[in-house]
């Protein structure tokens, strides 16, 4: 399966213990509205609504976590009679527990040792940026760290995975994409780039190994 990949690129969730998913759950539960419901509002965006997605907004760092977003949010959740409470929302995302996946960042550490160039790739809002620095060592970590409320682009975009690449000073055919989410691994191979939709970390792990052959 080896093929002429010179960089990698990864996702946060990928190489964290706990996907940002299940805690969507919880959140969900929180604020009663169905789980799908509330994954399709952060993650996705409604197929059937083309208004601007505030949480898509955060992300490309253009709307903070004030009271014009918890409007905003609270307009989408009014059909399923739910009510967005701002302060529980703000905890959800500064307040994140989590912890690196030991056979992941291993896996990193082995690219990087190995001359291949890595890099951090993230759909974050700017209050969670502090999270990632506190949970993982991302700058002994990567190469490259891009961001997308720094960059005003978000997964699955396809200019923020061309970006990564040209930090990288690859093209995108040259880089692996290691993502939790099926819409972020198909921008990935949209662009050119191969991507890898994480699993458990020691199956993903073997795949990426047989990817570089290290």
């Amino acid at each position: 399966m080896a093929q002429n990949l010179h960089g990698a690129i990864f996702d946060y969730g990928g190489v964290m213990s706990y996907s940002p998913l299940w805690r969507t759950q919880l959140l969900a539960e929180e604020m009663g509205v169905p789980v799908d419901v509330f994954s399709k509002i952060i993650f996705f965006g409604e197929s059937d609504d083309s208004s601007v997605n505030p949480w898509h907004e955060a992300e490309c760092g253009r709307q903070p976590l004030d009271d014009e977003f918890a409007q905003l949010m609270q307009t989408r959740l009014t059909p399923y009679g739910a009510t967005f409470d701002l302060a529980v929302f703000i905890r959800w995302v500064s307040e994140a527990i989590n912890e690196p996946d030991p056979v992941m960042v291993q896996t990193v550490k082995e690219l990087r040792e190995t001359g291949v160039p890595v890099a951090l790739l993230t759909n974050a809002v700017r209050e969670f940026r502090t999270v990632i620095e506190s949970t993982l060592p991302i700058y002994e970590l990567f190469d490259v760290i891009v961001d997308s409320s720094e960059v005003g682009l978000r997964k699955p975009d396809s200019r923020i995975y061309e970006l990564t690449a040209s930090r990288l000073n690859l093209v995108p055919a040259d880089c692996l994409m290691v993502d939790d989410l099926v819409d972020n691994v198909n921008g990935a191979n949209d662009v050119g780039m191969t991507g890898l939709l994480f699993s458990d970390s020691e199956k993903t792990a073997l795949e990426i190994r047989n990817f570089f052959t290290f």
